[in-house]
């Protein structure tokens, strides 16, 4: 845990990089592909399709460039006695950490198609961080938030696990023990 004074971000989970990196792969590929054809190595190319190309560029680096901000964002993360919570980019949301209660798991719906599924079930499900907040934390029992990654109502905020590292055992007792560690923190460092 970092010190309350020292503005260190201690990041206490990451984005699933195996999946953003699963993207980002293919994405350099189109992106290295069509700038290639804008070039003269190519030859003469007919004007749509050098039009469709940039287009196809423009859109692969855009994307290239999301995924890249995302590989290295956290999603829950801690600083200066808030939880900071990146379930809306480019906003981060704090939140004092007094006022958060407990990490646990949950399931939901994970947003993403399931070709294993029967035809009446076409969302997979995936595990879930659950966080409580404090009854008293009127002004933060809800927020609108990206659906993909999570949501945010009567006091609980669920990150979608799909988006997440990997979601273990061992992963909610490193969330609970920060937890109790910046609780700790907080009470022991005086209030100026």
């Amino acid at each position: 845990m970092s010190n309350s004074h020292s503005g260190k971000r201690d990041i206490w989970i990451r984005g699933n990089r195996r999946a953003f990196g699963a993207v980002l792969f293919p994405m350099l590929l189109l992106f290295a592909a069509t700038v290639f054809c804008l070039t003269p190595a190519v030859g003469e190319v007919h004007i749509g399709l050098r039009v469709i190309a940039a287009t196809l560029a423009g859109f692969s680096l855009v994307v290239i460039v999301s995924l890249l901000y995302w590989i290295f964002k956290p999603l829950l993360a801690y600083q200066n006695g808030y939880l900071l919570v990146y379930l809306n980019p480019p906003q981060v949301i704090k939140i004092p950490i007094d006022l958060v209660e407990v990490f646990f798991a949950g399931q939901s719906d994970s947003f993403m198609p399931n070709p294993m599924a029967n035809r009446g079930e076409e969302l997979s499900e995936s595990r879930n961080i659950v966080i409580r907040l404090a009854e008293r934390a009127t002004e933060y029992h809800q927020r609108k938030v990206k659906p993909i990654f999570g949501s945010w109502e009567d006091g609980y905020i669920v990150v979608r696990g799909t988006w997440t590292e990997p979601l273990n055992k061992e992963t909610f007792r490193f969330l609970n023990q920060s937890l109790v560690a910046a609780h700790r923190q907080q009470k022991e460092t005086p209030k100026a």
